[in-house]
């Protein structure tokens, strides 16, 4: 049994809802890099580590979005209208 009967439906899934995966999936990689990278200059410079730990999740949510952003163009170039 075919996952996608339907070449529409597969179409439609890697346009939306793969590049949403994506991002969720690259997001604690994200989190785990900004905070190696950037934890210990942010502990140093601000004293609350809570300010640090909320500068670091808003980074990530920024990039998360962003990905889906990339994901969803790319997507649109190999299974677009045309592909």
């Amino acid at each position: 049994m075919k996952f996608f009967p339907d070449e529409e439906k597969k179409k439609r899934f890697m346009k939306n809802g793969l590049p949403v995966m994506f991002a969720v999936a690259w997001t604690p990689i994200i989190w785990m890099v900004l905070a190696a990278v950037l934890g210990p200059v942010l502990e140093r410079v601000l004293p609350v580590w809570q300010l640090v730990v909320l500068i670091i999740a808003m980074l990530s949510v920024l990039a998360m979005v962003m990905l889906v952003r990339l994901f969803r163009i790319l997507g649109l170039k190999f299974f677009g209208e045309n592909g």
